[in-house]
């Protein structure tokens, strides 16, 4: 059987960073053969009754083995550690997840049964930890990005895993900025094992209370770069006698976004970026060829490719709204800064009537109609304001979707010349 650790223990007014601490009270009542595994099974009954116990299905009684400390003999309990717990039933035994912290316990009956063992009835204050950030948000841990190639010509021969890293951190960064999804790490699993090792040895009781709180996902965010290439071309105009320098590149991430739990795929997609000179310049906010090298560029490519697949996740779970319409013809979006920018253009949709699937009876969505393009004129935090530039107006109203306008429209007339190859490369005119 796997051994489970169950920890009880004093804390006296204990304070943990990134942990919100409540205190339950929590009356149970415990047997034994002596006094001391009557107490032992009381507090086990507490902590499970607080804080939520699984065991499997059948008759059960509760055991313990290999206890760490003896029970205070005095009324009031101080500290009590077990480092295993058992369930005992057919012949079998089966592991019980529960754990939890006791700051003190009262014994308020103790007596012998006619049996010849223990019942002890007690009091116990049992704390329980929460992570401090909202508990509403959603829960997605982002495993390590797969790389089928070991390296990759993007700018330099750079190896795959620093490029998956390199979106790993962004992908982080992105969906963190949002403030609607709790990010929860994967990566460092080997560094968290060294400090769980350092905790059970030299840590505190209540530093150990810390080992059981970490948080399950609702959602992991997994995907593999199928591609990822840079290539810099320089050559001497004849006519001039100038320098030119021409960039390619192509950034191709497939991810998917699955259930913890249930392990359904929520969304699934491909973000397939191409760049030709111009779109590299508009990466940067200033363009200035001296100061930029080939490892700026690839940063700011998998920094777009990173932005592109949080924005669709966050646009399943969380369309912009408006928030807001007053009669001067303000409208408030429910994004802030960190999604929105001064003079970026959305479109405005109404919605109606559900769309179910006549097949599965599932909500597909709502019909959506536009109404109207809107400017955004300022964005602070939490939300923007902006104006209808195009459309009409009294059509706008509280909850209507908003989406980034889309490229072309803004961008009329540009057409790639780059050529895709039949294995999914790209056909670079300077190969």
């Amino acid at each position: 059987m796997k051994k489970l650790m169950f920890i009880l223990g004093f804390v006296a007014g204990c304070c943990f960073v990134g942990f919100s601490q409540t205190t339950i009270v929590q009356e149970s009542v415990g047997q034994g053969a002596t006094r001391d595994e009557a107490i032992k099974n009381g507090l086990y009954n507490a902590v499970a009754q607080a804080k939520g116990v699984h065991v499997g299905s059948g008759d059960y009684e509760f055991g313990f083995r290999s206890a760490t400390a003896d029970v205070n003999r005095t009324g009031t309990g101080k500290s009590i550690e077990f480092d295993a717990v058992s369930v005992e039933t057919a012949g079998s035994v089966l592991r019980t997840d529960v754990a939890g912290l006791v700051k003190t316990y009262e014994v308020l009956e103790d007596k012998k049964t006619d049996d010849g063992n223990y019942q002890v009835k007690l009091k116990v204050w049992v704390l329980d930890y929460a992570a401090l950030d909202n508990a509403n948000r959603i829960r997605v841990a982002i495993m390590p990005i797969r790389t089928p190639k070991a390296t990759y010509q993007f700018g330099f021969l750079m190896p795959g895993e620093d490029i998956a890293e390199q979106l790993s951190q962004k992908l982080t960064d992105s969906l963190a900025a949002t403030n609607k999804f709790m990010v929860l790490d994967r990566e460092y699993d080997e560094e968290f094992l060294k400090e769980k090792m350092v905790l059970r040895a030299d840590g505190s009781i209540d530093e150990k209370a810390k080992l059981n709180e970490v948080l399950g996902c609702d959602y992991v965010l997994t995907g593999t770069i199928s591609d990822a290439v840079l290539l810099k071309n320089q050559e001497k105009l004849a006519a001039t006698g100038y320098d030119t320098t021409e960039y390619k590149g192509r950034f191709v991430f497939d991810y998917r976004l699955i259930g913890g739990p249930t392990r359904h795929v929520r969304t699934a997609g491909t973000i397939d970026l191409v760049f030709e000179t111009e779109d590299v310049k508009a990466l940067f906010e200033q363009w200035e060829p001296d100061k930029i090298d080939t490892r700026q560029i690839g940063d700011a490519m998998i920094a777009e490719a990173a932005r592109q697949a949080a924005e669709t996740i966050v646009e399943d779970f969380y369309p912009m709204r408006v928030a807001s319409v007053d009669a001067a013809g303000t409208i408030i979006v429910n994004q802030g800064s960190k999604r929105l920018t001064e003079g970026l253009l959305l479109d405005v949709y109404a919605q109606s009537g559900e769309i179910t699937d006549p097949d599965t009876g599932e909500i597909l969505g709502k019909t959506e109609v536009k109404v109207a393009t809107i400017e955004i004129n300022k964005a602070v935090a939490g939300m923007a304001y902006a104006t209808v530039v195009d459309g009409d107006l009294t059509k706008i109203s509280k909850g209507c979707i908003c989406k980034y306008t889309p490229v072309e429209q803004m961008q009329e007339g540009r057409r790639s010349n780059i050529e895709k190859k039949p294995d999914g490369g790209v056909k670079m005119p300077f190969d």
